[in-house]
């Protein structure tokens, strides 16, 4: 992983279903680390369909608040910390399509953000749940919806590499 990118040079090139890693300079996120590589995990999460849309990379996220769409170039510009694209080797025009369609579905059901087993999660793993999510357990719940990943059990962040045939890249923000 010695390659770093610019989002605004491979914008074209990011389909739905990649993955940010994060690696979070807050209380929160270095709590998360002492257990975990990364500290938070986003879905990927394309719109090229509509042509307003066609050169914007959205995220969905399991946050505080619950599932929300954000654009990757806004939370790279405000973050502290560093943030990796994972590239899955399974992800195919056909699977992407069928994520975006799943991801937009499951955040208009106003899904809550699953405290009770982010914390569990830190001592055992928890199963995963369709009513509330922490943040790659969205993510793990997507893939194994799709039948990408097999895997019932909700993984920390750090372990999405590891379970996830595929490449990383250092993310750096140049600006929109």
């Amino acid at each position: 992983m010695d390659t770093v990118i610019y989002p605004d040079e491979i914008r074209h090139k990011i389909k739905s279903g990649y993955i940010i890693l994060w690696k979070g300079e807050g209380l929160i996120s270095k709590i998360i680390r002492l257990f975990s590589e990364y500290s938070h995990a986003s879905l990927v999460v394309r719109l090229d369909r509509y042509k307003g849309l066609r050169d914007r990379v959205f995220l969905i996220e399991a946050l505080a608040t619950g599932l929300e769409p954000r654009l990757l170039s806004k939370r790279l510009k405000h973050y502290k910390g560093e943030a990796f694209i994972l590239v899955p080797d399974d992800i195919t025009d056909e699977v992407a399509e069928k994520i975006t369609v799943l991801a937009l579905e499951k955040c208009a059901e106003h899904i809550k953000y699953d405290f009770k087993s982010l914390v569990k999660n830190i001592f055992g793993r928890v199963s995963l749940s369709a009513r509330q999510f922490f943040c790659s357990e969205w993510v793990w719940w997507v893939r194994v919806k799709l039948g990408l990943s097999k895997n019932g059990i909700a993984p920390r962040p750090g372990d999405l590499p590891k379970l996830i045939p595929g490449k990383i890249y250092k993310l750096e923000y140049r600006g929109d």
